[in-house]
């Protein structure tokens, strides 16, 4: 009765290590699998619980991490379709969704599958990317950058397969970085400000060209108007002489009164403006002065030049 103690003591013992042999606990964020004498068994479990199991050596529990994780590829040059070097950085984000597949493709653990999927991402980047061209990636039109379709077309290469295969699931994949190497970045500036330069010299001759139909349409337009105008006073200018014409047929039957009209108009033209005229009172023979009788002014008759004018008028 001594030794109750110590024996209850040694039973408790043996049955929770019993209890801690023969069960394993399944978290909310695991999923496991049994293996069996070293087999896997393609059933798992996924839903978190307490679940029985033989002792080691008979079986035992692999477990696997099912949160998704985060893979982002080592950054190196790939050359694309036009020979241009970048830099490309993808992330992936992946789960273990059947363990058992995993399990027997990578029996070393998670450390193994990261790699090989890391390698079969840096594999297909180069296949897909020697595809397309720099502009594809980098470019100031719209219509010629194609990241999300090169995405896709890296994603489709391997999504099914490694799920397939390998029990893992890709949830999401993306070009998260793109760079330049420096050996090749002034080249392709360089290269992109000529091709900028180039077309802004064809926007400025394009300008300069309807530049000078625009002038050469506005000099055909006066010349017409110009044209218009000239055939329109040619027109006026006959009329008026066709009339004045008729006039001097009037005039014929009164030679002496047409002259002596003539004369007066003559002088309103001269002096329309303030006109100062010096001329000898003696000799007014020059048409039309030979309206003004030839004379000398006198102190007594007090007579001017201005002052016959104004009679004559």
């Amino acid at each position: 009765m001594r030794n109750l103690p110590t024996l209850l003591a040694a039973v408790v013992v043996v049955a929770i290590l019993g209890f801690y042999m023969c069960t394993y606990q399944v978290r909310f964020t695991e999923v496991a699998i049994k293996k069996t004498f070293g087999e896997p068994d393609e059933d798992t479990q996924k839903d978190p619980g307490l679940y029985v199991k033989w002792p080691w050596p008979v079986q035992s529990v692999v477990k696997f991490d099912r949160r998704i994780r985060v893979l982002e590829d080592r950054t190196e040059e790939t050359i694309t379709a036009d020979s241009k070097n970048v830099i490309i950085t993808t992330a992936t984000m992946w789960n273990i969704e059947e363990p058992y597949k995993f399990h027997r493709s990578f029996p070393r653990g998670v450390e193994d599958g990261e790699k090989a999927l890391r390698e079969a991402i840096r594999s297909e980047k180069k296949a897909v990317v020697g595809q397309y061209d720099f502009a594809n990636f980098v470019s100031t039109h719209k219509e010629d950058r194609k990241l999300r379709e090169i995405e896709g077309k890296m994603l489709a290469r391997f999504e099914g397969v490694w799920l397939e295969r390998h029990g893992v699931e890709i949830r999401n994949f993306g070009i998260t970085k793109l760079t330049l190497p420096q050996s090749v970045t002034e080249a392709i500036f360089d290269s992109m400000k000529k091709a900028e330069q180039n077309k802004a010299a064809t926007y400025k001759a394009e300008g300069a060209a309807q530049a000078d139909q625009i002038v050469a349409s506005a000099n055909a337009t006066r010349e017409r108007i110009l044209a218009v105008a000239r055939r329109r006073a040619d027109e006026i200018r006959n009329e008026g002489e066709r009339e004045v014409s008729e006039i001097y047929k009037e005039f014929q039957e009164y030679p002496e009164l047409r002259i002596f009209l003539d004369k007066i108009n003559a002088l309103g033209e001269t002096f329309r403006n303030e006109t100062t005229l010096i001329l000898d009172p003696a000799d007014l023979s020059p048409w039309p002065m030979d309206l003004f009788p030839a004379m000398t002014p006198s102190a007594e008759t007090g007579i001017s030049l201005n002052d016959r004018r104004e009679e004559t008028e």
